[in-house]
């Protein structure tokens, strides 16, 4: 049993804490095992068997002892294990003659005998394994076992015959001890295989093992320990405790964690240290870290775990060898959060291995509550209690009684072990005091008297820090000062006012800080700048080092050093200019904060605060400069630049790392907004941002800068006067973005992006771009209207494997989580976009709902299989699960605001449920709602008070019920939502507070509803192209999200239905899930694109981009103008664009917008208009000048018209439709020419006049091909011609010399066919790219160009059918082609929403090629190729041969150009980007990009 909190009688407490029982102890058996003296004689017949088994017995002891002798000299490596052996072979020898049971003996016998034969092959191995750890206390403790039985053996031949009989019981007892102790060593040998004992996988480990960047300095004799004066227990010292913690760890049936907490200075770290020797010496430390508020790395939590699995792995090779499988198979477990980080390295690893654990193995934990994040020490209390009583080790964890820590520990479900220091008995304390103080202090001269010592000791009462600082101050080690003197100051101290808790402590503090401040000896500007000193050292957020703080503090090293020395007593000073100073404990800045206990020493923390955040603006102006570290090459990744640590360590001094991590926390939590902050804030945001970037990012810090600058902006705009610094605060919003965008994007990999990608990339009225480009040259310029003015775009993208059905952000929004119809399931972090937990969900289905709790407590997530599961957020343990819906889908999730039920909903079988979200115990239900079809989706949650669950579907009209949360029966009667125009009903959304529904329709509207008025409150809300399929309200109901199929994102005022913020577009596909974050700051979306997409939210309408002319949907048709000056496209939204043809600017606005889809488009010969074919069977003409309609619309078809074409000379125009004919007009009448031309039935894709105008060829949706005369419309002259596979042909295109014509299929390939007699002359060739869409060709000829439905673009040879040029632009299906009138360039139009210009002339030549050079082809190939171009991958970089050319934000991939496509014109407007190397600084080169060289020119 643990032992029992104590009552306030230490003695009677620790007497408990003793009670265990002890390994080893015999037990007595309850009858001898032999026969006893007064037993009558044996018959013959017994006195046979007995001779039998005794034979018997002969016969298996001598197998056995050929086995164990086998296994000894196997073990001629390993002398622990050879000696073992050689004493059991021994003992078992004499023990049979003792053994009066020669059953028992044969048994035993046979038991060995088979476990040295399965241990004897490995024996020869054991000696390349550590002879200490975890098999080192095995064998000590089989030779402990074998001592006891060996002595009992050697006594049992001089006792009795009743006192041996006693005995025997024991050493089969410890016999059978010592096969099993054999068997653990087995189990140890055996879990390794012979590899990894060998050398080659011992390599490999230690590899994998330094990938856990264990922190030396944490151990509790590590170098560090001797800077910080930490020691062991004078010796005689705190015995009692230590006797109690050998008990501890020796009981097997003791409690699996002991709590030892005190005040601050009661002696924790030194008891554990002589702890840890003791279990060092014993073999039982299996790992220890002792936290320092005092390092950074010491007192950062996520550093616990990783390096107590480093020191397990070098205790136990059973353990090590199964956490370098873990650390091979899964990517960095080791950098997830503190609960995964456990599970991969810790418990896993430790479950797989308990077997070749022995008792007694121990890890320690000292100062937990020295650690810097409250909540991550919570997590890691909650993760290790949760974890340890399924674990084979034990932990001791030391700490204040701080609320966290008390709250964790005091958990009712777990017990443990309680040792609280301060409440022993004052005298047993002060014994150990005494002991302490007269060893200290014994080098005086003279040794302080027993009085004088008694007097200190009952000054320290129970704490030791006092006796401590008190030895330190008046006999410090290697420092000559006068130790009566200062003694008799210590004595001379009265009583100050403080509270009695510290009075001693605070008269002792007081002391010391008088005559280190001695104004009799010491200048006022001594005074001043120790002053200056020592408040530096409580205040820092992080422990400066000697050589930082002078430049910190802008003073003399030598002045800084003299200050120092003379606080050595309340201080940590380390050694060398690279030693830390930080506060000696706790206690002492708790006094100097404290006005009422330091008096003049007081610290006031806001004016200090305030002062160090100067400084960090003063050191950041001074130190910082482009290209911090030298780096050569902008190809490289920063993990493989050699040497790159130590460049970082000679280049970025620790002040300058100090300012750039800290300088906004000083900021944030103490200062006011003075001029002079605001003159620092300012040049450091217009002059030193980006190398504060280089600086975070090669320190790996990059994730915290967007945090620093985003609080920084919190605080700006809490402190600033109402609407005053607007330019700041733009410059704050501005930076924040930067840096988000750089942190959540691959190109962090690499630090010289943050110019060569990131700047080039930046909007041109973003605060940053234009503060840095003009200090640049040789930058990638990147022109045209996508660039012009900041947007909505999207921070943060991810792929996943297929559509996003569900995402939600969690309430602290720190987290997000995204659930995959394959299955999968994300939760990331928003900082730095990493994956923080990832559940393996083995064929479980969709992932349909994902869910927080309101308490940021649990996830749950729900699957198209029905199965429910619920995991704590902080450890990423299952709390609940799988439940089973009995294979109803889950289709929503809501927590209930007490976050203690969870509610589930099945819209197929429309039955709600509710489970116990701890236990998963259901709680009420299935209950069945009321008319909700079989519709997948809707709305619901619980009402505020949890009594109720209010539901709405998104069924027809859209039903809204109240239901009984234990009964599932109607709270009122339930009523429709009803649109006006009587479409059908998308998507809803209940606002927090359960008042409000919003629905959304197939027309794109949205309407807001009062659910207890029953009547609408707000709509149409109207901004939506297609229909809405997502929306949310805010958390506080006043905004409202919306998602549609047009793939983008609108916010809304629930009061005012306004847009407040949006469009935010990016997305490819229809949005499936929106969240809000709790701060309205992000927006995560799902898509049926197959990403996430992270979104930041300008702060006011002001910042929405007003929309510059762009592509604004799916791009069906392209063409040139005969002039070459313009281009028009149609699109499948009704607009119809025209554009310049040089910069891909918009030639006409507003855009045309049509009632219907334009399908096709053509210039008039003479380019005085545009013509179209709609959806809607029309034939439409318009001014390429005005946009207005010319003429009345051509009416005729019935169905699509999917193809249209201008004769030559321009008289007349043909029309073809899927209403299976082709029309032709006359263009000046617009009077149909003869009858409509009639295929069979089959719908028309594409049609071309010959050059002469007098045929006309059409493909039909059968894969037919005809050849019409024109002049005698409706006769034909070829067809049906075919020759493709079976598969619509979608594209025909005469030759330019009027002898043949092209054909493009679904079946990829291309045919060339005669025009006189209707023969294939050449192919079919393939296209290598799918089905082919489009097709044209070349202005002389010689080539043909296809566009392709996986979005490739291919040049072929037109005789040859060789593939000239095969182009991955667009990322979805190529539309329409065009050439231009001079045949240098075409255009192409993509589903992808683009229109891109490319270069004809030069795809298709390599003397072309090698004379316009970029820096997406390699400068050593010979004969260039468009195939050796450079590659665009998914996470953004363009990557050359291993190079990493440049990186794309996410908002720019889909407006990005390509080599040889000079503009692009996407949804977000124009690109144009120029690749030519030789005015471009990048590779070896990118250091000559920063105009001013390294250091930055004056800033006013």
């Amino acid at each position: 049993m643990a032992p029992e909190p104590p009552t306030g009688k230490t003695k009677n407490f620790l007497a408990k804490l003793g009670r265990h029982l002890r390994a080893g102890s015999a037990s007595n058996p309850s009858r001898s095992l032999s026969p006893s003296p007064s037993s009558k004689p044996p018959t013959t017949q017994q006195e046979g068997q007995w001779n039998t088994a005794k034979d018997y017995g002969a016969t298996v002891w001598k197998a056995t002892e050929t086995a164990l002798r086998l296994l000894e000299k196997n073990a001629d490596g390993f002398p622990p294990l050879k000696t073992a052996v050689s004493t059991l072979v021994i003992c078992l020898d004499l023990a049979k003659d003792v053994i009066g049971n020669q059953e028992e003996y044969a048994k035993l016998a046979e038991e060995f005998k088979g476990m040295a034969s399965t241990l004897a092959p490995y024996a020869s191995k054991l000696a390349g394994a550590d002879a200490r750890g975890s098999i080192a206390l095995i064998l000590k403790s089989i030779d402990e076992e074998l001592a006891e039985i060996k002595r009992q053996l050697e006594r049992g031949k001089f006792k009795r015959a009743v006192e041996a009989a006693d005995d025997r019981g024991d050493i089969l007892t410890r016999y059978r001890k010592i096969d099993s102790l054999f068997r653990s060593l087995l189990s140890d040998v055996t879990l390794r295989t012979h590899v990894e004992i060998g050398k080659l996988r011992e390599a490999t480990d230690a590899t994998l093992l330094r990938t856990l960047v264990p922190v030396d300095d944490a151990r509790y004799n590590s170098a560090y320990s001797i800077a910080v004066k930490r020691r062991g227990c004078t010796a005689s010292t705190r015995e009692q405790i230590l006797d109690d913690l050998r008990t501890w760890v020796k009981d097997p049936q003791g409690s699996k964690v002991f709590w030892m907490n005190g005040m601050a200075g009661t002696g924790k770290t030194t008891i554990l240290y002589s702890f840890c020797e003791w279990l060092e010496e014993n073999e039982r430390l299996a790992g220890n870290f002792f936290c320092s508020r005092a390092s950074t790395s010491c007192r950062d939590l996520n550093n616990i775990v990783r390096s107590v699995a480093y020191q397990l792995a070098h205790y136990s090779p059973a353990f090590r060898s199964e956490l370098c499988k873990i650390l091979e198979e899964k990517q960095n477990p080791h950098m997830l959060n503190v609960g995964e980080q456990f599970k991969w390295v810790v418990e896993k690893p430790l479950r797989n291995s308990k077997d070749a654990i022995p008792d007694g193995a121990v890890i320690v934990i000292d100062a937990l509550d020295e650690c810097d994040n409250a909540s991550a020490t919570a997590l890691f209390l909650k993760v290790l209690l949760s974890y340890a009583a399924s674990l084979p080790i034990k932990f001791l964890v030391a700490s204040r009684p701080e609320p966290v820590i008390v709250e964790k520990m005091q958990a009712s479900h777990f017990s443990h072990s309680l040792l609280r220091l301060h409440e022993i008995e004052q005298s047993l304390v002060q014994a150990d005091i005494k002991q302490y103080l007269q060893e200290a202090l014994c080098t005086m001269s003279p040794i302080p008297t027993a009085d004088i010592i008694d007097q200190l000791t009952r000054r320290s009462g129970k704490l030791f820090i006092y006796a401590a600082t008190v030895a330190r101050y008046i006999n410090p080690e290697g420092v000559k000062v006068n130790s009566q003197k200062r003694l008799k100051m210590i004595l001379r101290i009265s009583s100050p006012s403080a509270g009695l808790q510290y009075q001693e402590l605070d008269n002792l503090y007081t002391g010391i800080l008088a005559s280190a401040f001695d104004k009799g000896n010491l200048e006022d500007e001594e005074l001043k700048i120790a002053t200056l000193v020592l408040r530096t050292v409580i205040c820092a957020l992080e422990p400066m080092t000697k050589s930082t703080m002078p430049m910190i503090l802008a003073l003399e090293q030598g002045d800084v050093a003299s200050s120092l020395s003379r606080l050595e007593s309340v201080l940590h000073v380390q050694e060398g200019p690279l030693g830390l100073v930080s506060i000696l404990h706790a206690s002492f800045p708790d006094f100097l904060f404290n006005k009422d206990r330091s008096h003049e020493f007081h610290c006031n923390i806001i004016e200090h605060n305030t002062k160090l955040a100067h400084s960090c603006f003063d050191v950041m102006s001074n130190e910082l400069h482009f290209n911090m570290c030298d780096l050569e090459s902008s190809y490289d990744f920063d993990e493989d630049v050699p040497d790159l640590e130590q460049k970082i360590a000679a280049k970025i001094s620790a002040a300058v790392l100090y300012a750039c991590r800290c300088w906004s926390n000083h900021l944030v939590l103490y200062c006011d907004l003075t001029s002079s902050i605001h003159y620092r804030l300012v040049e450091f945001l217009k002059f030193h941002l980006l190398f504060w970037m280089e600086v975070l990012n090669l320190t790996k810090s990059i994730s915290m800068g967007s945090k620093l600058l985003s609080d920084a902006l919190t605080w700006f705009i809490r402190k600033a006067p109402d609407h005053a610094f607007k330019e700041t605060k733009k410059e704050l919003y501005d930076a924040d973005l930067f840096v988000k965008t750089f942190s959540l994007g691959a190109c962090k990999r690499s630090t010289p992006h943050v110019y060569i990608s990131a700047l080039p990339f930046c909007y041109k009225f973003n605060s940053v771009y234009q503060n840095y480009w003009s200090k640049t040259s040789g930058l990638l310029e990147v022109n045209g209207t996508s660039l012009t003015q900041q947007r909505n775009g999207p921070i943060g993208v991810w792929k996943s494997g297929s559509w996003i059905n569900t995402v939600a952000f969690s309430p602290d929004g720190r987290t997000f989580a995204s659930g995959c119809e394959n299955g999968d399931l994300h939760i990331r972090d928003v900082q730095s976009g990493e994956i923080v937990f990832n559940p393996l969900l083995e064929d479980e289905g969709s992932i349909y709902a994902v869910a927080f709790s309101p308490d940021n407590s649990r996830i749950a997530a729900g699957s198209s299989k029905g199965i429910i599961r619920i995991w704590d957020v902080q450890t990423a343990n299952l709390i609940a699960g799988p439940l089973n819906m009995e294979g109803r889908e889950v289709m929503a999730l809501t927590f209930s605001w007490d976050s203690k039920k969870l509610a589930s909903y099945s819209g197929h079988w429309q039955t709600i449920v509710l489970w116990d979200s701890s236990s998963g115990e259901m709680l009420s239900g299935p209950f069945t709602t009321k008319d909700f079809g079989d519709y997948y989706s809707g709305s619901f949650t619980f009402t505020p008070d949890d009594s109720n669950i209010l539901l709405v579907s998104s069924l027809n009209n859209g039903m809204v019920q109240v239901l009984d949360a234990h009964t599932g029966s109607d709270i009122a009667e339930p009523f429709e939502v009803i649109s006006n125009e009587g479409t059908a009903l998308t998507s809803t959304a209940l606002s927090p507070d359960t008042n409000m529904v919003a629905v959304g329709y197939e027309e794109g509207a949205i309407y807001i509803w009062d659910i207890h008025a029953r009547s609408t409150i707000c709509g149409p809300l109207v901004g939506h192209r297609e229909l809405v399929s997502a929306l949310a309200f805010s958390h506080d109901g006043k905004k409202l999200i919306s998602g549609s199929d047009d793939a983008s994102i609108q916010i809304w005022d629930v009061e005012t239905g306004d847009v407040v913020a949006g469009p935010f577009e990016g997305h490819t596909g229809a949005i499936l899930s929106l969240a809000l974050s709790s701060d309205r700051t992000k927006i995560i979306s799902g898509s049926y694109d197959q990403s996430v997409r992270l979104w930041n939210i300008f702060g006011n309408e002001n910042d929405i981009a007003p929309r510059s002319p762009s592509v604004t949907g799916y791009v069906r048709t392209v063409a040139w103008s005969p002039d070459g000056t313009r281009i028009a496209s149609g699109q499948y939204d009704g607009t119809v664009a025209v554009w310049n043809a040089q910069n891909g600017e918009a030639a006409m606005k507003p855009l045309i917008r049509h009632s219907s889809a334009i399908l096709s488009i053509a210039f008039s010969p003479d380019g005085s208009r545009i013509s179209t074919g709609t959806s809607d069977g029309a034939v439409v003409s318009w001014d390429p000048r005005t946009g207005e309609i010319v003429g009345e619309p051509f009416q005729g078809h019935s169905k699509f018209v999917n193809s249209i074409a201008y004769s030559p000379n321009g008289s007349i125009i043909a029309s073809g439709s899927r209403d299976c004919t082709i029309i032709i007009w006359q263009c000046s009448t617009g009077e149909m020419v003869g009858k409509p031309i009639r295929h069979n039935n089959e719908g028309v894709n594409s049609m071309a006049f010959t050059p002469d105008g007098n045929r006309l060829v059409s493909s039909v949706q059968d894969g037919s091909i005809y050849v019409w005369d024109v002049h005698t419309v409706g006769q034909i002259i070829l067809g049906p011609i075919k020759g493709h596979k079976h598969r619509e042909v979608n594209s025909v295109a005469c030759s330019p010399n009027g002898h043949q014509f092209v054909s493009g299929s679904d079946d990829g390939t291309l045919c060339i066919w005669d025009l006189t007699t209707g023969e294939m002359t050449a192919g079919p060739f393939d296209a290598h790219c799918g089905g082919v869409n489009s097709i044209a060709y070349s202005r002389d000829g010689t080539n043909i160009i296809s566009g392709c439905r996986n979005g490739t673009i291919s040049v072929c040879d037109t005789e040859t059918g060789n593939i000239l040029a095969s182009i991955a632009g667009h990322t979805y299906y190529v539309a329409s082609l065009a050439v231009s009138p001079d045949g240098n360039s075409f255009v192409s139009g993509s589903w992808d929403r683009s229109v891109r210009v490319w270069q004809l002339d030069t795809l298709t030549s390599p003397e072309s090629l090698q004379k316009t050079p970029t820096i997406w082809m390699p400068e050593d190939v010979t004969v260039p190729t468009i195939s050796n171009i450079a590659t665009y991958q998914h996470d953004g970089w363009v990557v050359l041969d291993n190079m990493r050319l440049f990186w794309t934000p996410p908002e720019f991939r889909e407006d990005l150009c390509y080599p040889y496509n000079p503009i692009t014109i996407g949804p977000h407007g124009t690109t144009h980007i120029d690749y030519s190397p030789s005015k471009l600084f990048i590779g070896r080169m990118w250091s000559k990009c920063w105009k001013y060289g390294r250091q930055e020119m004056s800033p006013w």
